[in-house]
C-alpha cells in the first residue's frame, strides 16, 4: 500500500554520483520565460532559429527568422476542422463533462472544465480553469474535450515539476533540493520520486517533455552503498521489508531506455556512463540473489500490484515470504528490458563481452517467460507463479504484464493479437487485473489505473487492434474529464474516483494529477494517436488513428495537429490529414510523409543532425482495412451477474491423509457450492479438475509412492457461468508418516559466532544476530534418501511493518560436504510486524544431497547479503536501517531440512 510504502528521502546532493549536479540552484518555470506568442497560419519550412524557449531549452517553439525567404513555422499548426458534434461535453451516465475554450484561434488558449461528477479531495468542486501557455506542446483537433484535457496534462506536468521534494518518513519530512533542472514529484498527495512511479512515468511520456528533468528524477533513483561503491538501482520501501521481496526496481530501465532516446551530446553520455554500473552491479547481484537457474525465472512481486492481498492470496498479506519465492510476469519482463539495456550500453561503450553476457541472458529469459507463463487456453500469460512448492502459473492475470509482454516481445505476434483480444474489456476501461477477489477494498482489485491504460493503448496499437486502442483512449479521456484531474485510479465498473460501500469502499488511495497518469495520458496522444516514434538513430511519426476514432472524435476534422514537441534540441510539429472515409474500422493506413514540404519514405527515420530547427511533418493518412480482431467485452447485462467480475472465494485446503493406501485431500469452500468446480495440482501439474462444488474430499490415484515420495497440493474453485477461478490455497505437502522427511535442527545445537542464544518469545533461538563476521554452524546433517532437498529456516524479524521497510533478513545458506560446497543460497526473512515473538519459516533454498553422507550448514553474510538499507540513498530514512545505519539482523531458532524423497 502505497500510504506506507515510504520512498527514499536523500538529498540529491549528498549522493555520490549526484556531487556536480549543481543542487540548490534556482529553477525557473518551464514556460514561465516564454515571451513570444505568434498565431499565423503558415505552414511552410523554416531553416532558421528565432523563437523563444522555455526557461530549460524545451518547451520553446521556433518564431519568426528562417532562412532564404521561406515563412517561418508557426508557433502551433492549425487544424482544418468543423468543430465536431458534442466535441465540448462528454457523457457518462448521469454525469457529463463540459468545457469552455476561450481564445480558440490562439496557441495558448484558455479553458474552463466543468464536471457534474464527485469529484476528490482538493478539485474544485465544480469547475477548473486553466491556460495553455506559449511554446507548450498543444493539440487541436476540432475535438474542443479532447484538446482541453491533453492541455491539463500539459498543465499537470508543470504542476508536478519541482524544486524540491519531501516525505515524512524521510529527513524528519523536510524538503530536500533536486538538481538544477527541477525533478518530477509523483502527484499532489504524493511528494516525492518513487522508482517504479518515475520509471513508467518517464517511458510514457515524460521523457520527451522534460529529458533534464526527467534525467534527474531517475538519476534519484541510482545509489552507491554507504561505502561510495558499487552504484545500483534502487528499491523503494515495500512489503516484506523491499528487496528481495519487492524486486522489481529493475523497471528503472524502461524509462531509462525511453529517456536515452531523447538526451543528447553530453547530457546523454553523463546520464549512459552513470547508468551502466548502475546497470550492471543490479543485474549481477539480482542474478546470484532471485534467479532461479531450474527455470530461468526470476523471483519477487509483481510490479505495481504490490499490495499483497489485493492481487495475491490473503494469507501473504502476513506471510510476505511466499511473494518472495514467487516468480511474476511483468517483474520478469522488467529484468529482461534492464538486461536488453545493459547489453545496448555495452555496445555503445565497447565492451562486446559484456553486450554478449546480456543480450544473452535477455533472450534466455525471454524464453523463459514464454515456456513457463503462457497459458494457451486463455490466450494469455499468467500473471504470477505461486512458488517452488506450487509452480504452476495461476489463472489469474493482470494488464501491465499483458501490455509489456507485448511491447517488448516477449509474446510472439500470434500471441500478441490474442493477448489484447482475450484480456477482459469493461465500458469504462480495460482493469488493472482479473479475476477481481471477494471482500478485498478497491485499490489494485477493481481498478482502473490510466497509466496502465495507456501501456494497454500502446499494446493494442502494436497488436493493430483497433477496439481495444478505442476503449483504452476513452478511458483516459472519461476519466480525467469527469474528474478534472488525471487521477490515480478508478473503480473499474462505475468509473468513479471512490465507490462507499463500507469495508471494500475504494480505491482506498487516489491522488489527483498523478505523476503516471499524466505521463500517460500525454504519451498517448503524442506517441500512439500522433505516432511519434524516437530512437538513438532519429525520429519520424507514423499515426495509429482507427476508423472509430476518425469517426467519433475526430469526425469533424480534415487535419489534426499536434505542435511544438521536442526532440534533441530542434522543435517538431506534426499534421495528419484524415481521409473521409475512415474505411473497414481498423488502423488507417499512412500513404505518405512530408518533412517540411518535402515528400520522404513513410517508414524513414529522420536523424537529429537532418533536422531543421523547427520542423512539420505532415502525414497523410488512408482508410484502414477490416478490424483484424475484436475484444471481450463485458457489457453491462454481463457485470450484473457478480461471477463474472469475480473469482470464488478460496477453498480452505485443510490437510490430508494416508486412506487405501492413496494420499486423501480434504477441503472446505466458503460459499454455495451452485455452479462451483474444483481443481487439484500436484507439484505444479493439473492431476483434477472440474470436481462438483459438493466436493470436500479427494483421493489421489498416483500417489501410491507417498512412502518415499513427497507430494505437494493445492485447490482452486471456478464459477462455471464465467469461467473465473480463485486464488489457490495454501500448499499442502505430504511429509510421510508424522513428518518423516523433515529433520529439525535447533538453536541449541548450532555452533555460534555472534548473537547470543536466549529463551524467550516462545522458542529457543540466536537474538540480535547477523553483523557481518557472525556465522551459524550445523554439523552432521545426514540426509536419509537422496534427492532434491529444500532448506530453510525458522526465524524472526521484527525489524519493520508487514508493508513497507527496507530490512528484510537476507543471509547466505552454504552446504558442505567436507570442505567442498555443494550448494546453497540467499535465506529471505521478511519482516513480521514489528514485534520479535513472531516466527515465520523462511524462504526454501533447494539443493541435491546423497542417503548417508554428513553435511555442514552455515548461515553467514557474504557478498550478495543484504537488503536496501546497504545503499547510501536511504542515509536519511528515519526508520530502520536508514539514518541509524544499516540492518540485517534476525532471531533464528531452527533449521529444517525437508526431503522431497524420490520422484
Amino acid at each position: 500500500m502505497r500510504s506506507l510504502r515510504s520512498p527514499l528521502a536523500l538529498s540529491f546532493c549528498a549522493l555520490a554520483v549526484l556531487a556536480a549536479a549543481g543542487c540548490g540552484d534556482d529553477l525557473k518555470d518551464r514556460y514561465g520565460s516564454s515571451t513570444t506568442t505568434t498565431t499565423t497560419t503558415t505552414t511552410g519550412t523554416s531553416a532558421g532559429g528565432g523563437g523563444s524557449g522555455g526557461a530549460d531549452g524545451q518547451g520553446g517553439a521556433g518564431g519568426a527568422g528562417g532562412s532564404g525567404g521561406e515563412a517561418p513555422i508557426a508557433s502551433c499548426v492549425p487544424a482544418v476542422a468543423q468543430d465536431t458534434a458534442g466535441g465540448d461535453r462528454y457523457e457518462d451516465g448521469q454525469y457529463e463533462a463540459s468545457v469552455v475554450v476561450q481564445d480558440a484561434e490562439s496557441c495558448a488558449r484558455s479553458y474552463v472544465l466543468s464536471t457534474t461528477g464527485p469529484v476528490q479531495e482538493n478539485i474544485p468542486a465544480t469547475s477548473r480553469p486553466y491556460a495553455e501557455r506559449p511554446g507548450q506542446p498543444v493539440v487541436r483537433t476540432g475535438h474542443a474535450m479532447f484538446d482541453a484535457i491533453y492541455a491539463m496534462a500539459v498543465e499537470e506536468a508543470r504542476e508536478n515539476s519541482v524544486d524540491a521534494i519531501s516525505d515524512y518518513a524521510f529527513n524528519g519530512g523536510a524538503a530536500i533540493p533536486c538538481p538544477a533542472g527541477g525533478c518530477f514529484e509523483t502527484g499532489q498527495k504524493w511528494n516525492y520520486v518513487w522508482t517504479r512511479d518515475t520509471a513508467y512515468a518517464v517511458a510514457l511520456g515524460l521523457g520527451q517533455f522534460d529529458p533534464t528533468r526527467a534525467k534527474n528524477s531517475l538519476q534519484f533513483k541510482i545509489s552507491t552503498r554507504r561505502d561510495g561503491s558499487r552504484p545500483e538501482i534502487v528499491q523503494d520501501t515495500g512489503s516484506g521489508g523491499s528487496w528481495p521481496i519487492s524486486t522489481d526496481r529493475v523497471v528503472w530501465a524502461i524509462g531509462a531506455k525511453e529517456l536515452l532516446n531523447f538526451l543528447d551530446g553530453q547530457e546523454r553520455a553523463a546520464f549512459r556512463d552513470l547508468a551502466y554500473p548502475a546497470l550492471v552491479n543490479t543485474a549481477e547481484r539480482d542474478r546470484q540473489t532471485i534467479w532461479d537457474p531450474a527455470d530461468g525465472l526470476y523471483r519477487g512481486e509483481q510490479s505495481f500490484l504490490d499490495w499483497r492481498e489485493q492481487t495475491y492470496p490473503a494469507y501473504t498479506a502476513t506471510d510476505t515470504v511466499q511473494i518472495a519465492m514467487s516468480k511474476a510476469l511483468s517483474t520478469n519482463i522488467g529484468h529482461m528490458v534492464m538486461l536488453q539495456l545493459a547489453a545496448q550500453l555495452a555496445e555503445e561503450k565497447g565492451d562486446a563481452t559484456a553486450r554478449a553476457r546480456y543480450e544473452g541472458w535477455a533472450e534466455e529469459l525471454r524464453e523463459a517467460i514464454r515456456a513457463r507463463l503462457w497459458l494457451e487456453d486463455h490466450g494469455l500469460f499468467s500473471t504470477f507463479i505461486p512458488g517452488p512448492l506450487d509452480p504452476a502459473p495461476t489463472t489469474r492475470f493482470d494488464l501491465l504484464g499483458s501490455a509489456f509482454a507485448v511491447l517488448y516481445d516477449v509474446a510472439t505476434p500470434e500471441q500478441a493479437g490474442r493477448i489484447v483480444a482475450s484480456y477482459p474489456h469493461l465500458p469504462k476501461g480495460a482493469p488493472v487485473a482479473w479475476p477481481q477477489q471477494q471482500d478485498t477494498p478497491i485499490y489494485h482489485n477493481r481498478g482502473i489505473w490510466p497509466f496502465v491504460s495507456a501501456f494497454w493503448a500502446r499494446a493494442a496499437a502494436k497488436a493493430g487492434n483497433a477496439e481495444a486502442l478505442e476503449n483504452s483512449v476513452h478511458a483516459l479521456l472519461r476519466g480525467a474529464a469527469l474528474n478534472l484531474s488525471h487521477m490515480e485510479n478508478f473503480e473499474m465498473v462505475t468509473g468513479l474516483a471512490h465507490v462507499d460501500e463500507g469495508t471494500t469502499s475504494g480505491p482506498v488511495v487516489n491522488s489527483p494529477r498523478q505523476l503516471w497518469s499524466v505521463g500517460g495520458h500525454l504519451g498517448v496522444v503524442n506517441e500512439v494517436l500522433f505516432g511519434l516514434e524516437a530512437t538513438p538513430e532519429g525520429v519520424r511519426f507514423h499515426p495509429k488513428i482507427t476508423g472509430g476514432l476518425r469517426t467519433t472524435l475526430f469526425e469533424g476534422a480534415e487535419r489534426i495537429t499536434l505542435s511544438n514537441l521536442r526532440y534533441r534540441g530542434k522543435n517538431l510539429s506534426v499534421a495528419v490529414d484524415l481521409p473521409a472515409n475512415a474505411g473497414g474500422g481498423g488502423l488507417l493506413e499512412v500513404l505518405s510523409v512530408r518533412l517540411n514540404g518535402q515528400e520522404i519514405e513513410v517508414d524513414a527515420l529522420t536523424q537529429a543532425s537532418e533536422l531543421a530547427a523547427d520542423n512539420l511533418f505532415e502525414v497523410t493518412l488512408g482508410p484502414g482495412g477490416a478490424a483484424p480482431q475484436g475484444i471481450t467485452f463485458l457489457d453491462d447485462a454481463t457485470l450484473a451477474n457478480y461471477r463474472n467480475l469475480f473469482g470464488p472465494r478460496p477453498p480452505s485446503l485443510s490437510g490430508g491423509e494416508i486412506a487405501s493406501d492413496r494420499i486423501q485431500l480434504a477441503w472446505t469452500f466458503p460459499e454455495d457450492a451452485a455452479g462451483v468446480t474444483f481443481n487439484v495440482h500436484r507439484d505444479g501439474a493439473l492431476v483434477a479438475s472440474g470436481l462438483p462444488g459438493t466436493t470436500t474430499t479427494w483421493q489421489d490415484p498416483d500417489s501410491g509412492a507417498h512412502a518415499t515420495r513427497t507430494y505437494c497440493y493445492t485447490v482452486e474453485a471456478t464459477y462455471t457461468v464465467s469461467g473465473t477461478v480463485s486464488q489457490r490455497t495454501r500448499p499442502w505437502c505430504y511429509w510421510g508418516t508424522s513428518s518423516a522427511r523433515v529433520q529439525t535442527f535447533g538453536a541449541q545445537g548450532f555452533t555460534a559466532i555472534g548473537g547470543a542464544l536466549v529463551n524467550n518469545h516462545g522458542h529457543q533461538h540466536y537474538e540480535d544476530w547477523g553483523d557481518p563476521g557472525d556465522s551459524l554452524t550445523v554439523i552432521n546433517v545426514t540426509p536419509s534418501q537422496s534427492g532434491k532437498h529444500l532448506i530453510q529456516a525458522l526465524a524472526a524479524n521484527g525489524a519493520g511493518p508487514y508493508n513497507t521497510g527496507i530490512t528484510c533478513g537476507v543471509k547466505a545458506l552454504e552446504v558442505w560436504q567436507g570442505a567442498t560446497l555443494v550448494g546453497g543460497g540467499q535465506l529471505v526473512m521478511p519482516h513480521q510486524g514489528q514485534d520479535w515473538s513472531q516466527w515465520r519459516d523462511s524462504n526454501l533454498v533447494a539443493v541435491n544431497l546423497t542417503a548417508g553422507q554428513s553435511y555442514t550448514l552455515v548461515i553467514r553474510e557474504d557478498e550478495r547479503s543484504g537488503n536496501m538499507s546497504d545503499l547510501g540513498h536511504f542515509l536519511l530514512y528515519n526508520n530502520m536501517g536508514g539514518a541509524s545505519g544499516r540492518f540485517n539482523k534476525v532471531n533464528i531458532a531452527e533449521v529444517k531440512l525437508l526431503s522431497l524423497g524420490t520422484p
